[in-house]
């Protein structure tokens, strides 16, 4: 067993290195043949792994079967404190080695193993949910982080000051980001931020720790911390906005005293709305902000990846604060498009200028906060969907790639509905007619190119799902990928701009016949939009079955395999009309099957080509 554990984690670590090389390899300039014969290459490898890590996934698993003792319990430690440590952040495999161990160490009293393992499952668990299902994520942290700062009692006993320190991450990661998640966590901030100081405190926490650098940065990380309360400050009651105005002046002091940089400006945007709350203008508020904003330089992730991140971080956080301001002071519209114009376009560059691979669930969802803070504040409705594209959904290339695909295939048979049945859309909004359909043929191709490039954009806020390609995806992961119509739509709900994508984003995975798919709580039956669903829906199920490049679970089908299987669902799972219709137009028969194989390389060719120079 241990030898089995140990060579999965040497076995991991090397296909993580080889999928990476190979993913920057083709992000370099060359020609299509050579870059066309990488990409097969990529696809081959990630097979194989995907078959090596089931295969050793399985075989721990059987092996588990017949129990743990402490020989088996230590290499379970060590394995799922290697995935931590070297940041192989896989909160199903971790969880998979990690809980067999913590029951047999909650049985011997093991508190220094279990000081690293509860932290390590705290993290994992928000860092994979949190940003997907906070209440949910945030709730199975808290359980572990609550279980790690119940052992405080037996701190003097914990022989590791690695665990030790275990005390003051899970109460800097209550505080934030958890604290930020749910108005009963935002109540509890304090009284973390609290029993950390207490427990700091402490003589015999001194005498042990105390002149530990690595306790002392998280120290000040956790006053960092308290002040993200900032961000919805003005919503608490008084009591605790009083707790928070009253620690500002303590921590600027501390800091200014310790030589503390205020790296991610949380003290100046505590002062900042200090400020707004004791009644100064927002004027002088806003003009302090873009000035910060305006002068933080440009990013250089060659010499400083982790401050560049920070100053993007930091500009996005300062960006939002002045929308708070907006909304707090009531701002006239037409004041606030003055200031936008002097900040906005300076974060957005920021953001698009961060790398690809690079924290990707972190920056990915940076990315689509960002675009939902903005979006509002742009009027232009070209300028907001190419926002969305290129700063949201081209970062997440399996999606960009896959969206493409379906934009060309539903395009391709748009134009041969509207030539050979043109009824089809008729009654469609803005289509009433067979006559409208003719004449504004550019307009309703440019509409449906457009359903076919956003149909997906709930997926940009599940990257870490979407992306995985190294093993078998678990249930709570297939829920999570089920979810992103309805993600997509509250990603852009708020906008009416975005009105007439809404059922089609909501929809493409709902049955033609409305009685199966997802999400249950939407009918497709009834949307005046059905047309366009069916079609986006039969493009989505054309791309995904003849994939052979992207989707390591599946070998991939020819697309005459596909249409057989369209033919059985017609009337059903797809729309007969369009079934029929491809059946009987040899000539986009014969193009589906050319686009969904060999014209399935120009297109990944033109997606990687457009993603490297956003």
């Amino acid at each position: 067993m241990k030898k089995i554990l140990s060579e999965f984690f040497y076995k991991y670590k090397a296909n993580k290195q080889k999928i990476l090389e190979i993913e920057q390899y083709l992000y370099e300039e060359m020609a299509f043949n050579r870059w066309r014969d990488v990409l097969i290459e990529r696809s081959s490898i990630t097979r194989e792994i995907y078959k090596d890590n089931n295969k050793f996934l399985a075989d721990i698993k059987e092996y588990l079967q017949d129990g743990v003792n402490e020989d088996i319990a230590n290499e379970l430690f060590k394995i799922a404190n290697g995935f931590y440590n070297e940041g192989y952040d896989d909160l199903f495999v971790i969880r998979h080695l990690a809980e067999p161990a913590i029951d047999f160490y909650e049985k011997t009293n093991n508190y220094d193993k279990l000081c690293y393992l509860y932290k390590i499952m705290g993290y994992e668990l928000f860092e994979f949910y949190g940003r997907i299902n906070k209440e949910f994520g945030s709730d199975q942290a808290v359980d572990y982080y609550e279980k790690l700062i119940g052992l405080k009692d037996h701190y003097a006993e914990i022989r590791d000051p690695k665990a030790r320190v275990g005390f003051f991450v899970a109460y800097n990661n209550l505080i934030s980001p958890i604290g930020q998640t749910s108005d009963e966590y935002k109540k509890r901030m304090f009284r973390y931020y609290n029993e950390a100081m207490e427990l700091w405190e402490k003589d015999y926490v001194q005498d042990l720790d105390g002149d530990s650098e690595d306790f002392t940065f998280c120290i000040s990380q956790i006053e960092n911390e308290i002040l993200f309360a900032v961000e919805f400050i003005e919503e608490m009651p008084e009591d605790f906005i009083k707790q928070f105005f009253d620690l500002i002046p303590h921590i600027k002091e501390k800091w200014e005293k310790n030589n503390i940089p205020d790296e991610g400006d949380a003290l100046f945007r505590a002062e900042i709305k200090k400020r707004m709350l004791n009644g100064e203008s927002y004027e002088s508020l806003i003009e302090d902000l873009i000035e910060r904003i305006n002068n933080s330089g440009e990013l250089d992730f060659e010499k400083d990846q982790d401050g560049s991140l920070t100053k993007a971080l930091s500009n996005y956080n300062n960006a939002c604060t002045i929308f708070d301001i907006f909304k707090y002071y009531n701002v006239d519209k037409n004041i606030c498009q003055k200031y936008i114009d002097r900040f906005c376009k300076k974060v957005t560059d920021l953001q698009r200028h961060l790398p690809f691979g690079y924290f990707p669930e972190l920056v990915e969802a940076l990315c689509s906060e960002w675009f939902k803070a903005y979006a509002s504040y742009i009027e232009d409705s070209n300028e907001k969907k190419e926002l969305l594209l290129k700063l949201v959904i081209a970062r997440q290339p399996m999606t960009y790639i896959h969206s493409l695909m379906v934009s060309e295939i539903a395009v391709r048979i748009a134009y041969a509905i509207i030539k050979d049945m043109p009824t089809f859309f008729a009654g469609i909004p803005e289509y009433p007619d067979i006559q409208s359909v003719k004449e504004n043929q550019k307009d309703l191709i440019d509409y449906i190119t457009d359903c076919g490039l956003l149909h997906d954009c709930g997926k940009c806020t599940i990257v870490s799902v979407v992306s995985r390609q190294d093993r078998h995806l678990y249930d709570e992961e297939f829920a999570i990928i089920k979810r992103h119509p309805t993600d997509g739509y509250e990603m852009l709900g708020h906008d009416p701009n975005f009105k007439r994508f809404f059922d089609i984003i909501r929809g493409h995975h709902k049955n033609y016949d409305g009685k199966s798919g997802y999400p249950d709580d939407f009918d497709n039956t009834k949307s005046p939009y059905k047309p366009v669903i069916d079609l986006i829906s039969i493009a989505d199920s054309i791309d995904a079955a003849t994939d052979i490049l992207g989707r390591n679970y599946t070998k991939g089908k020819d697309f005459q395999k596909v249409f057989e299987e369209l033919q059985a669902g017609a009337g059903t799972r797809y729309c007969p009309e369009i079934v029929g219709l491809i059946e009987q137009n040899r000539g986009l028969y014969n193009d589906l099957t050319y686009l969904t194989s060999e014209g399935r390389f120009e297109i990944y060719y033109r997606a990687y080509k457009e993603i490297l120079y956003i």
